[in-house]
């Protein structure tokens, strides 16, 4: 009897389809690369922003990030939450399921770790140097590993709108100057987009580069095949159900809620 594949949930937060289709691209190559151990399903919200540029699009993302996420839940062994950033739907989705979940950042510096004695992370826009800085130190509790957070000068939905050679001269200037300048050994793309750039910023920069969306989905590969859970104490205990004082028009946040409808 042929065993059942376990399967990975990689939820894009943001509404684009054009940025969900590169994270599913990047998702089915690593998949083939592993042998396919595992199934995936890539999906987007299906409310909300185009393109997560901050705090505020971040907050709003999370909302449909779970309104998505919930009624999936039972058809998936963990979640992949495809944004990179520290993004609160992950804390938010530890607490309500016992299956493993992780953002991509998370998983993009656990890999560049072992690569080099000093990553840094070229982002899209400069917005976001001080929330990846809060990011890292988040993870990490303190930013010794990395060298620097370094702006390309563009928003998250430019890297799937401008075209590869744009976006290519963009990054190669912003990690030329992270390794010159600023010690980095290893570079992280900073951004889901930013996955289909990865072949060409290796051939150009001789160093390595992540891909976040492949290290999210080689990170989840571990504690999915092992049947490993979320600790049910401590930050991720389980609430109990509150039906009645959550009143929300997403039937999605309101089965996490234990509501009848």
């Amino acid at each position: 009897m042929t065993e059942t594949k376990k399967k990975l949930l990689v939820i894009n937060p943001n509404t684009n389809k054009e940025m969900t289709a590169v994270i599913e691209a990047s998702v089915n190559g690593t998949l083939a690369a592993c042998g396919h151990v595992l199934e995936a399903t890539t999906v987007r919200a299906d409310q909300g922003v185009a393109s997560v540029e901050g705090s505020f699009d971040e907050v709003v993302s999370a909302y449909w990030t779970l309104e998505k996420a919930v009624p999936l839940l039972p058809e998936h062994d963990g979640v992949l939450v495809a944004c990179f950033s520290n993004h609160v739907a992950v804390k938010a989705l530890r607490e309500y399921t016992h299956k493993p979940v992780m953002h991509i950042m998370e998983a993009a510096i656990l890999q560049a770790l072992p690569l080099g004695a000093r990553f840094s992370i070229i982002t899209d826009s400069n917005h976001w140097r001080p929330l990846l800085e809060e990011g890292v130190q988040s993870v990490l509790g303190s930013m010794e590993r990395c060298a620097s957070v370094r702006s390309a000068g563009m928003t998250a939905l430019d890297t799937v709108t401008l075209s590869q050679d744009e976006i290519i001269a963009k990054l190669v200037d912003a990690g030329r100057a992270a390794l010159d300048d600023d010690g980095a050994e290893v570079l992280i793309l900073g951004c889901a987009g930013l996955a289909q750039t990865k072949e060409r910023m290796v051939a150009i920069l001789g160093v390595p580069v992540i891909d976040p969306v492949a290290a999210g989905v080689t990170a989840m590969l571990g504690p999915i095949i092992s049947n490993l859970s979320t600790s049910s104490i401590g930050m991720y205990t389980p609430l109990p159900p509150r039906p009645d004082e959550v009143c929300v028009p997403s039937p999605g946040i309101m089965k996490a809620y234990h509501a009848s409808n």
